[in-house]
């Protein structure tokens, strides 16, 4: 397991193993084969164009892998996680770091999150000021387009 958790972070394509666009049963696949325990839940996407089931499957705490037409679109990294952004950004480093080597970070208050040009979202503590998580996820999630779910065609094929 603890080679998964140490992968590089790739914005708009994945890690070394785990790829955005990949289907909900080639992860499956590939944590059963690798004897690594996760947990899969379900969540409606009520409220949107199409009702859109949504499925995760979270790893240990540290890796959650999120699924629309079972197609991964988003990764978060959190907790364990110990794997790198191409800046060197990483869980449990200092917002004020991070902001140095990615000036394109700017707060979104709507999430509450930071949002980089670069192709990744960052949650803080807000008491400490250290990353406690990193999401990156496929282009298509930040346009509207997202929601009409066409974009699952090309990674179904």
């Amino acid at each position: 397991m603890d080679h998964f958790l140490m992968e590089s972070i790739v914005p708009y394509e994945g890690t070394k193993t785990f790829k955005l666009g990949m289907k909900l049963e080639e992860v499956r696949t590939i944590l059963k084969s690798n004897k690594i325990p996760f947990n899969q839940t379900e969540q409606s996407n009520q409220g949107t164009t199409s009702n859109v089931l949504w499925v995760f499957i979270t790893v240990d705490a540290s890796l959650t892998f999120c699924f629309a037409k079972e197609v991964m679109y988003e990764i978060y990294f959190e907790n364990q996680y110990t794997g790198t952004l191409p800046n060197g950004g990483c869980i449990g480093m200092d917002l004020e770091e991070l902001m140095r080597v990615d000036s394109s970070l700017s707060y979104n208050e709507d999430e509450e999150d930071f949002e980089s040009k670069k192709g990744y979202w960052v949650v803080d503590d807000v008491s400490t000021k250290k990353v406690t998580c990193i999401t990156i996820f496929l282009p298509v999630v930040e346009t509207e387009s997202f929601y009409d779910y066409k974009w699952v065609d090309e990674y179904l094929k």
